[in-house]
């Protein structure tokens, strides 16, 4: 025998082995589509519905009391498949409108307006982080104007509104009775805020130029009503004007929810903000 007929040998059976592997697989692939098949049959309860259909038109044949017992019983049938498939297109909505609302709201239960809430809004913000607010005390600490001209630096713009030291007495009375602790009477919130700005103003007049061109604080003079923070393309939203004996006992148990920037209710707060900044535009405290 030569090599080319040893050789076409040895390819015939390469072949012939790969033909039965071919073929075992393809049954391997059929059988388990069938096992599937028939699980969800056993699932969903078509194989019973159609058993039962079928018994019942065998008694179709057998008279007329057997007619409309068939009847009843068809009527049963068809209410059970449609049940099936209104629960499980309920299931489906459920499951769609969930994800779709856990992605639109979410529910943080503690620390809202803390040091803590400062620092995440500020050091996890790429683009922007606004700040609106009723008394200016924690933007003015040391330690968060240090992290906000680090985020100034690295591009990030930061605009904060608070109440201005100089509003009206009126302005400061109601916003005494919506602070949180420590409260304190509208003579007293003029001092601190008129303080807090002079703070600010020192603190980041010895900012670098980027740092400086990125920050911008003015204080608004109406009637307190808002109080939010945006990070990016979120708005962090806490209890809105609620009187002081209302709020929680302790700061860091003061709860908030987070919305979409582009999506109701955060579009709103936003174009608040935006109102309320142009609004302010005469009571510039330090400007960009």
């Amino acid at each position: 025998m030569s090599w080319l007929e040893r050789a076409n040998t040895v390819l015939g059976v390469v072949g012939f082995i790969i033909t039965i592997i071919t073929l075992v697989k393809v049954q391997s692939v059929q059988r388990a589509q069938s096992e599937e098949r028939a699980l969800l049959r056993r699932l969903y309860g078509t194989e019973s519905l159609a058993g039962h259909l079928r018994s019942a038109a065998g008694f179709l044949r057998q008279g007329e009391q057997d007619a409309r017992n068939l009847a009843e019983e068809l009527v049963r049938m068809c209410g059970q498949i449609e049940g099936i498939s209104r629960a499980l297109d309920s299931m489906n909505r459920m499951r769609g409108s969930g994800t779709g609302e856990q992605r639109m709201i979410r529910l943080v239960e503690r620390g809202y307006y803390t040091p803590a809430f400062y620092s995440r809004v500020v050091n996890d913000a790429q683009s922007n982080a606004d700040f609106l607010m009723y008394r200016n005390l924690q933007i003015s600490n040391v330690d968060m104007l240090q992290a906000m001209e680090r985020a100034a630096k690295r591009g990030v713009s930061i605009r904060i509104l608070a109440i201005s030291s100089a509003s009206s007495d009126s302005v400061l009375e109601q916003a005494s009775m919506v602070l949180p602790w420590p409260q304190v009477p509208p003579e007293t919130l003029r001092r601190q805020l008129t303080e807090s700005e002079e703070r600010v103003k020192n603190v980041v007049a010895a900012w670098p130029d980027r740092a400086r061109r990125n920050f911008e604080y003015r204080g608004y003079v109406i009637t307190p009503n808002m109080h939010f923070a945006r990070m990016d393309g979120l708005v962090m939203q806490g209890f809105v004007g609620t009187l002081s004996p209302a709020q929680p006992d302790q700061l860091e148990d003061r709860g908030y929810v987070e919305l979409p920037r582009d999506r109701e209710p955060g579009a709103t707060l936003s174009r608040h903000f935006d109102e309320l900044w142009a609004q302010s535009a005469s009571s510039v405290v330090v400007a960009g």
